[in-house]
């Protein structure tokens, strides 16, 4: 009941704050024009892993694009 609503909740707001998260990136690095894509798979990269997954988005932009 309670738990779950909870875990629910948890993992909401982790998905909103990966997704303001890229946007901000992606906004500050514009002039730099080393944008992070936004899609299910680097929201939910960010969501699980955090801020070191938007440095391992931007590392592997860099060395395959």
């Amino acid at each position: 009941g309670d738990i779950m609503i909870k875990i629910i909740l948890n993992i909401i707001k982790r998905i909103i704050m990966s997704i303001l998260l890229i946007y901000a990136y992606n906004k500050l690095t514009l002039p730099l024009n080393v944008v992070i894509p936004m899609n299910v798979i680097t929201v939910l990269l960010v969501a699980l892993c955090g801020i070191p997954s938007i440095l391992m988005l931007v590392l592997f932009s860099l060395v395959c694009i």
